[in-house]
């Protein structure tokens, strides 16, 4: 039911996209350049002049495979020895749902909002009954799905010369995702899912960046800066780490419609400060540590990480959630020509694939596979 919801909510953005353009008056965005906006993995990119009205879709299918500690690749079976339960793949999907609207010429107001699904695989070490919990032997699934957290932002261009801008953003994410999502993970009791699972980040977080694009002939440049800084401990008693992040481009105009791109990534994000403790042991039973359940082929020694309180799974750790990673990204950017006329004139299609080339994770933590984002965007002014 809910995927059929988010369906019908693509198929209306696309819907009142067209209905406003019968509406509005004046002309379509005066950059009409394939490559004028960024690759459609980088947000905040580009301003919009006064009266001006873009609506934006993106959809992301992530897929994370394994594990990593440090650079180093971690098997199923040897981090088996230290937890009763490991992930070993992951998707998420991820649609996002964004406006941007300029009351002035040095001002775009952008706002975003997105509806998640994620899906978990697991392999268990063995089956044990002690703290109340009844663990199955093998494979297992968690899934969770729903909105995430709300982004509201204003960009202002510091700089607008004919080749050359510069701007700087100052966003804010408000905490609407669910952060106490529950499921089962090896039995048949709901309980709070680990913290990849959840929807949103539970806190207020400050969201700046700053972004400096170029032309040149076919080519364009553009190199961006950004950060999400979390203010508060949330309501479960935990706050995720900070997020830095570099990302520069550059693409190739193939003609007046369609342009290429490649992307070069590096970010680095922290560990969680407090813990959710519906985490924590419910007992001295229910701890993982040196203690046999059942065959005494089937045990497995406490947890290697910083943290004091044994847990059931590495996801559920807060001190193995920071890392380091390094990515490249190939796109294709492709908008219609007012030439071809017609409904789709103005409108912006887009594709991205994101690869990882370095990761340097606090671990055992699930390392990051390939991602896919696929986008549309309209702008048009509205007076």
């Amino acid at each position: 039911m809910q995927r059929i919801y988010v369906q019908i909510s693509i198929c209306g953005l696309l819907i009142l996209a067209n209905i406003l353009l019968v509406y509005a008056n004046g002309e379509n965005e005066s950059s009409t350049r394939p490559d004028s906006h960024a690759p459609i993995g980088v947000m905040g990119d580009h301003a919009h002049k006064a009266g001006e009205l873009m609506l934006s879709y993106r959809f992301m299918n992530m897929s994370m495979n394994g594990l990593r500690d440090g650079t180093d690749v971690v098997s199923t079976e040897e981090a088996l020895k230290t937890y009763a339960l490991v992930p070993t793949a992951m998707q998420m999907q991820m649609h996002m749902f964004g406006a941007m609207l300029a009351p002035h010429d040095v001002v775009t107001l952008m706002v975003m909002t997105s509806y998640r699904r994620n899906n978990m695989e697991m392999e268990g070490a063995h089956e044990h009954a002690t703290g109340g919990h009844d663990h199955a032997v093998g494979h297992q699934e968690m899934e969770s799905s729903g909105l995430g957290d709300l982004r509201l932002s204003t960009l202002i261009p510091i700089l607008n010369k004919e080749h050359l801008d510069l701007i700087l953003k100052a966003g804010v994410s408000i905490p609407t995702g669910s952060i106490a999502v529950e499921g089962t993970h090896g039995g048949t009791e709901e309980v709070v899912l680990p913290y990849p699972m959840q929807l949103g980040s539970g806190s207020y977080e400050l969201l700046p960046s700053a972004t400096l694009a170029a032309t040149q002939g076919n080519w364009s440049y553009g190199l961006q800066v950004s950060a999400a800084f979390p203010l508060n401990e949330n309501e479960r008693g935990y706050k995720l780490g900070t997020f830095v992040g570099t990302t520069v481009w550059g693409a190739r105009k193939l003609n007046d419609w369609l342009s290429i791109s490649v992307r070069g990534s590096f970010a680095n994000w922290g560990d969680i400060s407090g813990r959710d403790t519906a985490f924590d042991p419910e007992g001295e039973d229910d701890h993982h540590g040196t203690e046999e359940h059942g065959d005494e082929d089937h045990h497995h020694a406490a947890p290697t990480g910083t943290s004091d309180i044994n847990f059931l799974v590495p996801t559920m750790d807060p001190d193995l959630r920071g890392g380091t990673r390094g990515s490249v990204s190939a796109g294709v950017n492709l908008v219609f020509p007012d030439r071809i006329g017609g409904i789709l004139a103005g409108q912006r299609f887009a594709v991205e694939l994101q690869m990882p080339v370095y990761e340097n994770l606090d671990g055992p933590q699930m390392t990051l596979g390939w991602k896919l984002l696929v986008g549309w965007q309209y702008a048009f002014a509205l007076w």
